[in-house]
């Protein structure tokens, strides 16, 4: 029931607009339930001329009727005209309503599911799928809605509907009307069968819909290596097989569906058949009990009676579906977010501070560090690189800076305080990244720099792609920082994209600058220009780096070797060049130089 109750919270600021709805389901029942009566006082009253029974709609027609019977067919004929276009009407605005109050409510379960996926956690988005998560907030919320109208119309509505329909029945014969309801026990039984099976399979169908979606966004966001290793045919038939898969699940899910609804058939045709046998013997032995054109009027009702315990019988499986979605939004919605601000976390304006980092630990997996004591301090305004080999965890101690992660072990400290003691927003204001995977985004090369500090002027912007020597190839564009930059930046080079990463971390003026590899996908040149332009900012901000090219970082005023998740060298890089260890075999691998040669500070050739 909390599920329930979770899905329903959602349309609470819509609870007028309900109630309104509600009103005119009503009404329109009312309408729908009324308008076959006058063919029935038709037949009897007006074209037999029978008196003989006592049912209260002829009574009110014997009283208000005028005498003429020409009048009283007009008269019926526009009660009955009157009453079918009420009905129309007000389902017609019922409708309007009730798809307002659908999208508002799916909106506001949007916003919440959109908000709840940007403040998890990096460990939770690389074990999911991303095209699981667009599948739950693309279609998955449409739960909420679907619940919302088997609650209201599915079945508040139909139950209200059926009671009408039961009463009106009784009042004319009570006998048949418990003819008609004897198929109950039977579609309960059904019910019951069906509805814990429809909600196992509508989640696995789900799941299924969200392999599809995932391996479809896969396929596309690496379409490049794909055309350029001749895998088109490979991802196809892996396509195929999901797709496959999937539809296989939903033919086995369309033939319980099926099934369940040659039961309900059935059930209902049986219902029928008593109605007629048991109702035409009473219409043929004792008319005073039940008249001609009361028979008529029955058998429409039995239509009308089985409509609402068909939709009440049907609701099971739309019900079943539609909590399946709302289980899969409700599963992360509930989520802990795992980096968030603990409950005494400070406030931290942005400026220079110390970072430390003490005993710091780190394990993606149990019993499997990828970090290990690691014990360093970076003043404000130095330069520092970590260095090492592939796989050592540089780049996982550089997620740690803005708390994508957190240490399992040991503490991160920024002038002294705990990292996680600080608000993230004001940690993550302190830091300004450079990411390897440079993230480009489908918009301007203007807006591209600016992610980061969207109020900066055009004058800033442009200073923060000179210094980063994104300005001469911008120039060159033809719409130059107006230019429109595809999906993923297809229409930039590695370099053109690593440049304008890097002018959006300048223009955001963070105190601490992180760069992955900042010069991996430059040439020379450029490479050049941006290690001067880092020199221009030391004594400015702490920058902090990851590279593999010591030309980069041979002027830090500190650089910590890691090695196995360690930092084992510490020093600058004549300190770390003279002792011969790590850092001076990595140096004469990349400089070619014999073990006896000195090596220059500065630099150093390629």
């Amino acid at each position: 029931m909390s599920s329930y109750r979770r899905a329903i919270s959602y349309f609470r600021p819509d609870l007028g607009k309900i109630v309104l709805s509600l009103v005119m389901i009503a009404a329109g029942v009312a309408a729908s339930v009324t308008w076959p009566i006058p063919m029935s006082i038709l037949i009897d009253r007006v074209l037999s001329g029978k008196t003989d029974s006592n049912w209260l709609p002829y009574r009110l027609f014997d009283r208000f009727a005028p005498t003429d019977k020409t009048l009283q067919v007009i008269m019926l004929a526009g009660i009955l005209l009157g009453l079918r276009l009420i009905g129309e009407l007000l389902q017609m605005l019922q409708t309007i309503v009730s798809i307002r109050i659908g999208y508002n409510g799916m909106v506001r379960v949007r916003y919440d599911l959109f908000r709840k996926l940007q403040a998890l956690s990096l460990a939770y988005h690389r074990s999911q799928p991303q095209g699981d998560a667009i599948y739950r907030l693309s279609s998955d919320t449409n739960g909420f809605s679907t619940v919302l109208n088997v609650l209201t119309k599915g079945i508040l509505v139909n139950t209200v509907t059926l009671i009408f329909m039961a009463w009106v029945m009784f009042s004319m014969n009570w006998k048949l009307t418990l003819s008609a309801l004897m198929v109950v026990p039977a579609l309960l039984v059904v019910i019951k069968h069906y509805g814990k099976k429809f909600k196992v399979l509508y989640t696995k169908s789900y799941e299924y819909d969200s392999d599809v979606t995932t391996a479809i966004q896969r396929s596309v966001s690496s379409i490049g290596i794909v055309q350029a290793f001749g895998r088109e045919k490979d991802e196809f038939d892996n396509f195929i097989a999901t797709q496959g898969s999937s539809i296989k699940f939903k033919m086995t899910l369309h033939w319980h569906e099926v099934l369940y609804w040659l039961w309900l058939g059935a059930i209902f045709a049986t219902g029928s058949a008593l109605i007629v046998g048991y109702g035409g013997y009473l219409a043929l032995k004792h008319p005073e009990a039940l008249t001609a054109g009361m028979l008529l009027t029955f058998l429409t009702y039995i239509g009308q009676l089985y409509q609402p315990l068909s939709a009440l019988t049907g609701t099971g499986a739309s019900l079943a579906g539609a909590m399946a979605q709302v289980d899969r939004v409700i599963e992360v919605l509930d989520r802990d977010p795992i980096i968030k601000d603990a409950p005494d976390a400070v406030h931290l304006p942005k400026k220079p501070r110390v970072l430390t980092f003490e005993n710091v630990g780190f394990e993606y997996r149990t019993d499997a560090p990828v970090l290990q004591d690691i014990n360093c301090q970076i003043s404000p305004g130095q330069m520092v690189a970590f260095v090492g080999s592939s796989g050592v965890g540089k780049t996982t101690l550089l997620n740690l800076l803005p708390r994508f992660y957190d240490p399992t072990s040991g503490a991160m400290k920024l002038d002294g305080i705990d990292a996680r003691k600080i608000k993230v927003a004001d940690l993550r204001r302190h830091v300004a990244l450079v990411l390897q995977d440079n993230v480009i985004l489908p918009t301007t090369v203007s807006e591209n720099i600016a992610y980061g500090r969207p109020d900066a002027t055009d004058a800033q912007i442009a200073h923060a792609a000179e210094q980063a020597g994104a300005a001469v190839f911008i120039g060159k564009l033809q719409n130059k920082y107006e230019e429109q930059i595809t999906e993923s930046g297809a229409n930039l080079s590695g370099g053109q994209k690593q440049r304008i990463s890097i002018a959006r971390a300048l223009l955001t003026e963070a105190p601490i600058m992180v760069l992955d590899e900042p010069t991996s996908a430059l040439d020379p040149l450029h490479e050049q220009m941006i290690t001067q332009t880092l020199r221009d900012l030391k004594r400015q901000r702490t920058i902090i780096l990851v590279s593999h090219r010591l030309s980069t970082v041979a002027d830090c005023d500190q650089i910590f070797v890691m090695d196995g998740g360690r930092i084992v060298e510490q020093g600058t890089h004549d300190e770390l060049v003279s002792r011969r260890g790590v850092y001076f075999s990595m140096a004469k691998h990349q400089m070619k130089l014999q073990d006896d040669a000195p090596i220059p500070a500065t630099e150093p050739t390629q």
